[in-house]
């Protein structure tokens, strides 16, 4: 009977509401947090249950604790005090819930996607009733908690109009989170007495005790949200950089080419830049305006440029993967036809940059050679510009891998500010800015708030990837090994500017261009890989699931190799 005493005089409550708005911390504030509970433990409040729990399992089991606190609660005033802490619990979860749902935010998104929001009125009522000890039906408590699960997940589906930012995601979890508890304390309401949900519920706590000061969870947990906050974004781009017919096919060679022969013209600057300058700082700065310049410049005349697309298709595969946002891959077959597209539109466009970038270079070469006295290619300097590609003897596979970095991270820029722009509804700002409207037509304002809208991801995206690719060796100065780039559109141009301005052997530019075409798939690789992984970790799948899919693709791709680069009407291999 001590024991009995002893268990049931304790407080409930904050063991059962699990989640305090007061552990709402920012990430920084979250690490600094932990680190501190790391040398100063943090201690419950003597009369809660948690610290029964912390202080009696030392000696005793779960079962044993859990038989306890059964047979205490078959003592009808034991009952009482344990009940009346949980129907509080339920109560205030709920009306953490019943906040969101009637902020004016949280509205303005109900009525954009027009989601009914009746259902926070009837948790309030069902909240309402709990709280004054009236009699609740528990079946319609979960029935109208499955309501607002399902608006809550729909402002999730939604975020590619609604847009999102890391906050929103943060508490879209924990409203998530808090009905998930509810619905278990529902069912621990209805069997109060029962063993099992006792044993459940301490365990959970045990799990949750022991991870709440994680800084690997903090960390993991925030690079998931940061990355699932800008991947679908970045998976609506890539859907335009999959060809899905002949004449989309072709209509990426001639983009290609137009890409090729801009960036042909910007390598011939670069070379010019780095002819005349030696200051580490200044060739920084000129690389960087250079690169941003001319991938802009290829955008805004509607070029492609084939590298800068993986990190985009990459998050279209991981979006038609969890297509039913069920985190399970879905429909392997439909996959490796999605491999496919992307395969050979890569394909195609990097064909196209490589064609017009190295032919055109090979032209205006040929034309400098023409008035030798304004050449800035030197023979010393063609040599370099061909020695630089080679795999091995050039590092060409090392630098391609970081551009692959960077090719990806920009592309995360990209979706990341795509995102901002939904997110601050920044079009319709625009459209109602005082400022504007006071010398421009309305015609006009929404023009640009229209292009702002559709084109500040992609050159945030194209100008942070100029300044990456041009500021790259600067680490060089900082760290203990080189840090350069090579991509595969400048590298072909490189070689272009090279061949022409020195006798070289047959084989020398033939391993050059093989060179080019690897520094190419490296990019590809790098790029695709890294996103891909990040995107499957954002959206909670397993990249252990991977297996199948990988041994289905290898299969596929060795039975039907010329599926992966032209278009072919054939079925997938069994």
């Amino acid at each position: 009977m001590e024991d009995h005493k002893k268990i049931v005089n304790y407080k409930f409550y904050s063991f059962f509401t699990k989640y305090s708005i007061m552990e709402n911390h920012g990430f920084f504030a979250g690490f600094f947090i932990r680190i501190f509970r790391k040398f100063i433990p943090q201690i419950p409040e003597q009369h809660t249950f948690e610290f029964y729990l912390n202080s009696e399992l030392n000696r005793v089991h779960v079962i044993d604790v859990v038989d306890t606190l059964t047979q205490s609660l078959a003592i009808p005033e034991y009952k009482i005090g344990v009940t009346k802490d949980l129907d509080n619990a339920i109560s205030g979860l709920s009306s953490q819930i019943i906040s969101y749902g009637f902020d004016y935010e949280f509205q303005a998104f109900f009525d954009k996607l027009d989601i009914n929001s009746q259902c926070y009125k009837e948790l309030l009522n069902q909240a309402n009733a709990l709280s004054k000890n009236e009699t609740i039906e528990i079946k319609k408590f979960q029935n109208i908690l499955d309501e607002v699960s399902n608006t809550i997940e729909k402002l999730r589906d939604y975020k590619n109009i609604t847009g999102t930012s890391l906050h929103l995601t943060v508490v879209i979890k924990n409203l998530l989170n808090y009905v998930k508890r509810i619905k278990i304390l529902l069912d621990l309401k209805n069997d109060i007495g029962s063993k099992k949900k006792w044993e459940y519920l301490i365990n959970d706590y045990l799990a949750y005790n022991k991870s709440k000061n994680s800084l690997r969870d903090l960390l993991a947990s925030n690079t998931d949200l940061l990355a699932f906050e800008i991947v679908e974004h970045t998976a609506q781009k890539g859907e335009k950089y999959v060809a899905e017919n002949t004449k989309e096919y072709f209509s990426f060679f001639k983009k290609g080419l137009l890409g090729g022969l801009i960036i042909s013209i910007f390598t011939l600057f670069k070379i010019i830049i780095d002819s005349n300058l030696s200051e580490p700082l200044p060739l920084a700065f000129l690389y960087s305006i250079n690169y941003a310049l001319c991938f802009v410049i290829v955008y805004f005349l509607g070029g492609t440029i084939a590298t800068k697309q993986p990190a985009m298709t990459a998050s279209t595969i991981a979006k038609h993967i969890d297509k039913d946002g069920d985190n399970k891959f879905h429909s392997l077959n439909s996959i490796i036809l999605l491999l496919r597209k992307i395969s050979r539109s890569q394909f195609i466009s990097l064909l196209g940059n490589f064609v017009m970038a190295f032919s055109f270079s090979c032209l205006i070469a040929f034309l400098f050679t023409l008035i030798a006295d304004l050449n800035p290619v030197s023979t010393e300097k063609s040599i370099k510009l061909i020695e630089q590609v080679f795999p091995f003897s050039g590092g060409a596979i090392y630098y391609a891998a970081i551009a692959g970095v960077f090719l990806s991270v920009s592309g995360f820029i990209s979706g990341y500010f795509d995102n901002k722009v939904k997110t601050l509804n920044l079009a319709y700002r625009i459209q109602h800015n005082e400022f504007l409207t006071g010398f421009l037509s309305g015609a006009k304002i929404r023009k640009i708030a229209a292009a702002v809208e559709r084109n500040l991801g992609v050159y945030a995206g194209n100008i942070s990837l100029g300044f990456f690719l041009g500021s790259a060796f600067l680490l060089s100065y900082v760290t203990p090994f080189n840090i350069d780039i090579r991509h595969i559109a400048f590298s072909s141009a490189n070689v272009g500017y090279g061949v022409i301005n020195n006798t070289f052997s047959v084989s020398t530019i033939l391993m050059a261009v093989g060179s080019v075409f690897i520094i190419g798939l490296i990019n590809f690789l790098v790029s695709f890989s890294m996103t891909f992984l990040l995107v499957l970790k954002s959206r909670g799948l397993k990249i252990s699931s991977l297996g199948r899919l990988l041994r289905l693709s290898l299969k596929d791709f060795m039975s039907n190799p010329l599926d992966y680069v032209i278009i072919r009407s054939k079925r997938i291999s069994k």
